[in-house]
């Protein structure tokens, strides 16, 4: 039997990408899943998937900017299945775009969804983790490791994840409480085909990262490593975690000349014109 059998998991996110998938391969071991994001037939579509292992799932469609909703979100799983072991924030959006250029409601926006989406269901769920000794787990990013051109608001609420998390798995050691981040590159989900511009709207031609894209289900691997061994963090993929540290060694001129070609933010720039001009911009390699 896995070790995960009978946990309950709430999961943020749930209706696409790593939320759908983790909700999956979770319900494969045997755990109950409350699925939450806002839409709610994509979210019923996967609790039909999920019954099909023999495991009880419920849908909570739940917009993680709204405080009060995630906390409903929460206390219905408990009064649903009595307990909560695990608690997975997976809902996110992404932009790529100069900072100088971006709408300040679209700052506003990914703080929301990326930070404020974490925070919110992190703080009604602890109470509830506590009591089962559970575990904390939060997709970040790699852009929440190192600063990268193009990417400073994203980067920013990842940054932001990544140190609320940092912090809570201090405060609540003691309390047996497991808190790990997750901080995967180019992953293969359809939030890749919904990146933001600077004005708030999707890329008519999503640039084309300079990196891997990496498989979905390698990304849950790491997820579910996290939450199994209870990690504090993953990267994916993990040799990063060396480049890191020589970056710091260098103090990060390194990655400052690597990041700086692989992103090259006059590239940005005319890409982001062209966008605005409603022409398609080019696939490059220096998209993200």
């Amino acid at each position: 039997m896995h070790p995960l059998h009978g946990k309950v998991a709430l999961i943020t996110g749930a209706s696409s990408g790593i939320g759908r998938a983790t909700a999956l391969r979770l319900a494969s071991f045997g755990v109950r899943v409350v699925l939450a994001s806002r839409t709610a037939q994509a979210l019923e579509e996967v609790v039909q998937q999920i019954k099909t292992f023999g495991v009880e799932a419920l849908a909570v469609p739940t917009d993680v900017t709204d405080r009060e909703q995630c906390r409903q979100a929460v206390e219905t799983t408990v009064a649903h299945f009595g307990r909560l072991d695990i608690l997975l924030c997976s809902a996110g959006v992404s932009l790529r775009g100069m900072f100088a250029d971006t709408v300040p409601a679209v700052l506003e926006h990914i703080m929301r969804v990326n930070f404020f989406g974490t925070l919110y269901p992190t703080y009604f769920a602890v109470p509830h983790v506590k009591r089962s000794r559970g575990s904390l787990v939060a997709i970040s990013s790699l852009t929440g490791k190192r600063g990268t051109p193009s990417y400073a608001i994203y980067g920013a609420s990842k940054f932001a994840v990544r140190g609320l998390y940092d912090s809570l798995r201090l405060e609540l050691a003691s309390d047996g409480v497991h808190v790990g981040v997750v901080s995967p590159g180019f992953v293969d989900t359809p939030l890749r085909e919904r990146v933001l511009d600077a004005t708030g709207q999707p890329w008519l031609s999503p640039p084309a990262p300079p990196f891997r894209i990496w498989p979905l289900e390698k990304c849950v691997d790491r997820v579910v490593r996290v939450v199994v061994k209870r990690k504090s963090q993953a990267l994916l993929p993990g040799f990063v975690g060396p480049l890191l540290a020589l970056d710091e060694i260098t103090g990060g001129r390194l990655g400052d000349w690597y990041l700086g070609s692989k992103f090259d933010p006059a590239a940005v720039t005319k890409m982001t014109a062209q966008q605005a001009s409603g022409c398609q911009p080019p696939k490059t390699s220096s998209g993200g």
